[in-house]
C-alpha cells in the first residue's frame, strides 16, 4: 500500500519498534487525516486487507459491548442481562 508505505518512510524516526509507540504513533496519523484520506487510504486496500481491517473494526465493537454488559452486570449484581 503506497500510503502506508510513505507514511512509514515520513514517520520512521519517530517508530521505535514498540508496539505501543507504533500504535499511539499510527493512531496520531491517521487521527490527523480527514474523512476523504482515510475512505482513499481504504480504496488502495486489496479486498483481503479490507476484509481484515473490517473484521478488526468488528471484533473491537463487540469486545466493546461485551465489557459494557458485564460491567453493568457486576454493578446490578444479578447476573442476568437485562
Amino acid at each position: 500500500m503506497k500510503t502506508i508505505e510513505e507514511m512509514i518512510e515520513k514517520y520512521q524516526k519517530r517508530f521505535l519498534r514498540d508496539d505501543e509507540d507504533v500504535d499511539a504513533v499510527a493512531y496520531a496519523i491517521v487521527n490527523s487525516f480527514t474523512r476523504e484520506q482515510c475512505l482513499g487510504l481504504l480504496n488502495e486496500l486489496t479486498d483481503e486487507e479490507l476484509h481484515q481491517i473490517v473484521a478488526l473494526f468488528v471484533m473491537d465493537k463487540v469486545k466493546a459491548i461485551l465489557i459494557n454488559a458485564d460491567e453493568d452486570i457486576e454493578r446490578d449484581g444479578s447476573g442476568f442481562l437485562h
